[in-house]
């Protein structure tokens, strides 16, 4: 006769460790501002799979520049799939350290200041965090790809070359990242004009630069 005793006990299997990353809307999300605001709120359902989030606890992330270091973010679990979900505010990418603010701030040293990667680097709120030229080049080679170049130029084909009197003048050749600077000269010369260029709810500025061409193309997962 078995013993009952050592019969292991009924227990619930737990939920998959994925994370999925959803970033608030732009409704959500607007400004910076909006974020900080509006950082207990929690969206309640998946858009995917149209099942309820309940909250599931909350964590800090880092997403240093100027004014932030770490940054509280929330976590849900959804009733339908038991996956976990984490709420990213749009200025913070997932696995990240670094905000897109910093990004961007490097990107405008870079092309308009002609600094060298050294010299980008972004101000940062921790000193101890100041990002070394080989993370700034990390940034930029993950910009640098010619479908995004094609994207932009889908959105402005008047522009699908690079303006005169844009050429680089920092000490690296244009080679190091030849379709990010093709992009960058595109922004700056819409910058310089003052035109008003809209992605989503926001305007495209140096502080938003970074943002804007990361949503030139889907987050790879």
């Amino acid at each position: 006769m078995p013993d009952r005793q050592n019969k292991p006990p009924n227990v619930e299997p737990p939920h998959p460790a994925v994370i999925l990353f959803i970033p608030p809307s732009a409704a959500q999300d607007s400004t910076e501002a909006d974020w900080a605001a509006g950082a207990g709120r929690l969206l309640r359902q998946r858009p995917d799979c149209l099942s309820a989030i309940i909250g599931h606890g909350r964590r800090r992330k880092q997403a240093h520049d100027e004014n932030h270091d770490w940054i509280g973010i929330r976590r849900g679990l959804c009733k339908g799939c038991r996956k976990t979900v984490t709420f990213l505010p749009s200025f913070s990418l997932p696995y990240t350290h670094y905000s897109l603010i910093a990004r961007g701030q490097a990107l405008q040293r870079y092309y308009e200041q002609h600094c060298s990667l050294d010299d980008a680097a972004p101000l940062v709120k921790d000193p101890n965090r100041v990002p070394v030229a080989s993370t700034v080049g990390r940034w930029f080679h993950s910009l640098d790809s010619e479908e995004r170049w094609n994207s932009l130029r889908f959105l402005r084909p008047h522009t699908s070359s690079t303006p005169p009197g844009c050429a680089p003048r920092s000490r690296y050749a244009a080679a190091a990242f030849p379709f990010l600077r093709k992009m960058l000269a595109v922004l700056g010369q819409w910058l310089a004009r003052s035109e008003t260029v809209r992605y989503g709810l926001r305007v495209l500025s140096w502080q938003t630069a970074a943002h804007f061409l990361h949503t030139l193309l889907p987050l790879r997962r």
